[in-house]
């Protein structure tokens, strides 16, 4: 490869799964392109997406010239639209899209990743310039990189077959820009040979390859494809989600089973025997198997609640325990520590300086102006005033306001809001708790009252003795978020070589 100006020209075959991968992990608002006039579509392509054998959705993907302010412009699209359900909930359809954009001497511009899962739809972006890179995620500056390395936007398949370069054995280093990690990733891509397959009933002589992306989530794929490049299947592991698409019609690739797919059970993890009364439990100690030092030394240590007793050979001794705050010695608000700052801002999911917002924290908290009664009053009103429903996606703060439903990430942005709004430092946990025989991936708010302190809002606890709201002692942390930008990204590094892996011995509980 030579300079990344002229690496990335013309239209590049690709596996539509890259934009499937983010989609999934990252929420990205619409950006749009006014175009004047359009030229034909070419390269379309249509899939069937399944997920455990169940058809869940489907891909579409294409690229297209048209004319902007009198120039010429291309862009490779790729959409995918699933179809899936969270603990027995109603259908949630979550639509991707990333588009690509070149000049018209076939440069990159930019490349922008939109998912929508709930009425907010977000974006990250990736604009391109001859000395940097800058991501944007919701119009606000993530992360600036130079632009120093030859890399590519997508899998340059078209390439290496029109330069002869596709065959048997074959292996291919390069970099790919990478919007889910704001960076530039390392990618292999191998040509393991011709084989014949039968896909849907009818046989093909199709080129076999195997790709590897060092990402956030490490990502193989495996596909079969014509001369042409055309994919006819293709096998990805994300270690978080596993697909599996299969070209087909635009009429087969949109029509919907009946059956969906729950990714939320797909995820669960059975611990060795069941607990009772989960919801009381005030410490607990496990034996964790199946995780690196690595991973483990990751989790968050650095509160009263979880702490790591002993590590074995091959497993680590947790324990866990609910903090009964003593609301004496709980800071007065509003909190202005400069250290804290980040736990206070508004950001894309977390509106804590919208109006209602902060008109709301006060009717609910009124003269009181200690933070841990304050934080009480808010959780008791978020449970009270928010109806379960696993239906929603990933709803922001203010969505929650307006619509009072959702799941545990809808009352945890929704508490953390209301508290930033009032100047009550807050922040969510990521993490596991115990419910229904098993521990689910879930996410809950810590507030800092003096110190910081778990308070789920959907699931918190009264002692019987002083009435202090507490955490169960099921709730285990293996990352935080301030809710920013980087949400998602810190969520997917939360989960990721966890799922799985991780089993779970229970030793004691109280």
């Amino acid at each position: 490869m030579t300079t990344c100006d002229s690496v990335i020209k013309v239209k590049r075959k690709k596996s539509v799964e890259l934009s499937f991968f983010i989609g999934v992990f990252f929420l990205a608002l619409s950006l749009l392109w006014g175009a004047e006039v359009k030229d034909k579509k070419s390269d379309e392509s249509w899939m069937g997406v399944y997920l455990e054998g169940v058809k869940a959705g489907y891909s579409h993907s294409y690229t297209e010239a048209f004319f902007k302010e009198g120039r010429k412009y291309s862009k490779t699209y790729s959409e995918t639209n699933l179809r899936v359900t969270r603990l027995g909930g109603s259908p949630i359809e979550i639509v991707t899209v990333q588009e690509s954009l070149y000049d018209d001497k076939g440069y990159p511009v930019e490349m922008v990743v939109r998912t929508k899962m709930s009425e907010t739809e977000t974006v990250i972006r990736a604009g391109i310039s001859q000395g940097f890179i800058l991501f944007e995620m919701g119009g606000k500056t993530v992360k600036e990189i130079p632009n120093k390395k030859s890399f590519y936007l997508e899998v340059p398949v078209e390439d290496w077959i029109n330069e002869n370069k596709f065959k048997k054995g074959a292996v291919f280093d390069f970099f790919i820009l990478d919007p889910v990690a704001y960076s530039i990733s390392e990618c292999r891509y191998e040509v393991l040979g011709k084989e014949n397959i039968r896909i849907l009933g009818k046989d093909y002589k199709l080129w076999h390859t195997r790709s590897e992306l060092t990402s956030l989530v490490p990502v193989v794929a495996e596909e079969w494809i014509d001369d042409k490049g055309d994919i006819y299947k293709s096998e990805v592991w994300t270690g978080i989600l596993n697909t599996i698409s299969l070209k087909m019609s635009k009429q087969e690739a949109q029509e919907r089973e009946d059956r969906t797919v729950d990714i939320a059970y797909s995820t669960v993890i059975r611990p060795d025997k069941e607990l009772e009364n989960p919801r009381e439990i005030r410490s607990m100690t496990m034996e964790f198997r199946g995780l690196s030092g690595e991973k483990m030394d990751s989790f968050p240590w650095d509160s009263r609640s979880q702490k790591i007793k002993e590590r074995k050979e091959d497993s680590f001794i947790i324990q866990t325990g609910s903090v009964i705050f003593d609301e004496e010695k709980a800071v007065s608000f509003p909190v202005r520590k400069e250290e804290l700052k980040s736990s206070l801002e508004q950001t894309l999911f977390c509106q804590s300086d919208d109006p209602d917002m902060r008109a709301t924290a006060e009717r609910i908290v009124g003269e009181e102006k200690n933070s841990w009664r304050a934080a009480e009053k808010i959780a008791a009103w978020v449970r009270k005033e928010v109806m379960p429903n696993y239906n929603v996606g990933f709803a922001s703060a203010k969505e929650t306001l307006k619509n009072r439903e959702g799941d545990c990430s809808e009352y945890t942005v929704l508490f953390t809001a209301l508290c930033r709004s009032i100047g009550i430092p807050a922040r969510a946990s990521v993490g596991i708790m115990y419910g229904g025989s098993f521990f689910a991936y879930h996410m809950w708010p810590e507030v800092y009252v003096g110190e910081w302190i778990d308070l789920d809002p959907k699931w918190f606890c009264v002692d019987s003795k002083t009435g202090v709201y507490y955490t169960d002692a099921t709730h285990i942390k293996f990352g935080r978020t301030e809710l920013d930008e980087n949400l998602f990204r810190e969520m997917v590094l939360s989960a990721s070589e966890i799922i799985g892996k991780l089993s779970i011995r229970i030793i004691k509980y109280k």
